[in-house]
């Protein structure tokens, strides 16, 4: 049985994943602000601004899984923001580099989080493949380009196969940033955002995990790989698409992009922006999809999201 570590253990992937590799038989311990072994998945502390980390649970890792790093979407980018969004993901995964160079033991692999937001936010006709340079120099795409050199240190200074995902907008039951998609349409207020034009590129929760599980099986992965649905579709079509499952009407005017850099600021470039990212380096893998279009990926999450109400009413009687 071999011991996964899990950096942001407590997130919305890292709790699926975390579920999945237990029923696939592996044993799972987290990274934790604080700790508590003796939790159902053991949790080991540690404090990257603090350069504290409990060695044990590194020692104890046949593969570390790098999902830290504070919610891009939570607040607004103050410059102390953008630090801690940076610090977060740079600076946890030199810690861990530290410290495996300090024990004599190495995992088998390292695999982290990345984004989509590495090749930019521009409205371009291209199709992003991983052979790709970013095409601007904007926070987010600065932001991925540390994140995975810090990941790739693992590789180039330790010799540990590493692998990258580049992950897009994530459809969950448990998704915060879905769920907001959804409010406006279930009380008929369905339009599609900036444009409409930009492309949405997303993927579902359930596939993206067993990504991670490949990752961790497949020893011939290696390197980055985008890890989206193969399916390339506008806001506007996904918005449409939403509208139609709820069956909710679709013909409020557009909403405006300076409406939306009002609120958000500079985080509006994640909705109003976007170009067509490929999925084919993952399928040529032997990677299959479960959700291959945004139709199944929405009607699944919200048939989960309609019974955990129900759970919720239930439990609550």
């Amino acid at each position: 049985m071999k011991t996964i570590l899990i950096t942001g253990g407590s997130g919305l992937i890292g709790r699926k994943l975390s579920r999945l590799l237990i029923e696939k038989g592996y044993r799972v311990i987290w990274l934790s602000r604080e700790r508590f072994v003796k939790a159902e998945i053991p949790r080991y502390r540690w404090d990257y601004q603090r350069n504290e980390i409990e060695k044990e649970a590194v020692g104890q890792a046949d593969i570390i899984i790098h999902l830290a790093g504070s919610n891009i979407g939570e607040d607004p980018w103050t410059r102390l923001k953008k630090q801690s969004i940076v610090e977060s993901r740079v600076q946890t995964a030199q810690l861990l580099l530290d410290t495996v160079k300090s024990m004599d033991k190495k995992p088998e692999a390292f695999i982290s989080a990345s984004a989509i937001g590495y090749y930019g936010v521009k409205i371009t006709n291209s199709t992003y493949t991983e052979e790709d340079a970013p095409t601007e120099n904007d926070f987010l795409s600065r932001t991925c380009r540390k994140w995975e050199t810090a990941a790739f240190n693992f590789q180039e200074q330790l010799g540990v196969r590493t692998v990258v995902f580049r992950t897009g907008f994530v459809i969950s039951k448990n998704s915060d940033a879905f769920r907001k998609l959804i409010l406006p349409i279930r009380f008929g207020l369905g339009a599609p955002i900036g444009s409409g034009k930009q492309y949405l590129t997303w993927i579902h929760i359930e596939d993206l995990c067993r990504m991670y599980l490949k990752a961790i099986e497949d020893t011939d992965m290696k390197g980055v790989y985008n890890a989206v649905s193969p399916e390339f579709i506008s806001n506007a079509d996904f918005m449409h698409t939403l509208a139609k499952v709820m069956k909710r009407p679709y013909f409020m005017p557009h909403i405006p992009s300076f409406l939306m850099r009002l609120i958000l600021g500079e985080a509006a470039g994640m909705i109003l922006g976007g170009s067509r990212i490929s999925s084919k380096k993952i399928q040529d893998a032997g990677y299959e999809f479960q959700y291959d279009t945004s139709e199944k990926a929405i009607k699944a999450s919200l048939k989960a999201i309609r019974e955990k109400e129900k759970k919720s009413i239930r439990k609550r009687r």
